[in-house]
């Protein structure tokens, strides 16, 4: 058993290694995926946190996930310590759950993702939110605890808009920030 503890101790930190050492959150997803490092990881999804969950076998993204730089999934509760302590006892057990993201979600920095929740498919997750309860599909959260904002086609007009004088410059995907603001000539 001690085996068994030494050596996931030494993976969880050989897995936090890699993913401070890996810069590009394609790559870094591609490392995770081929590692099995959650429990389902769909196609065409980025990881740019350096913050893996404590199990991240109840981790699971669907297609087309974009996670921002320090996000959170959290799968695990840690209030039986608390209570233990305070009752000196071994009664209260650790609550859990899975953390599940549809198609075509983008989470924004910051933000944390709870146990036992689901977020639908076509949803944005604001930087900062932290989210408790299940998203519905096609909805933008934000705030805390997060609410539903707006709706993900409207953000997805909001941007076309928005790309629409970079793209008549010629600008395409992939762009640095730098060049669209040269190419706007203003900082």
């Amino acid at each position: 058993m001690k085996a068994y503890i030494f050596f996931d101790k030494f993976r969880r930190y050989w897995r936090q290694f890699k993913m401070l050492s890996i810069r590009d959150g394609w790559k870094k997803m591609d490392y995770m995926k081929k590692h099995k490092f959650f429990a389902e990881i769909g196609e065409n999804c980025y990881y740019q946190s350096n913050i893996l969950p404590a199990e991240p076998f109840l981790v699971h993204l669907h297609n087309n996930v974009a996670i921002s730089a320090g996000v959170r999934l959290i799968t695990h509760s840690a209030l039986n310590t608390v209570f233990n302590h305070e009752e000196h006892t071994d009664q209260y057990l650790c609550r859990y759950g899975k953390v599940e993201i549809g198609n075509n979600v983008y989470i924004g920095a910051d933000a944390i993702i709870n146990f036992g929740v689901t977020i639908g498919d076509n949803c944005i997750v604001a930087a900062g939110a932290i989210v408790t309860k299940d998203v519905p599909s096609g909805s933008v959260v934000a705030g805390v605890p997060a609410k539903v904002i707006g709706s993900y086609e409207e953000s997805k007009r909001k941007l076309l808009a928005f790309s629409k004088p970079y793209l008549d410059m010629g600008l395409r995907e992939p762009c640095t920030v730098e060049e669209m603001v040269r190419r706007k000539g203003h900082r």
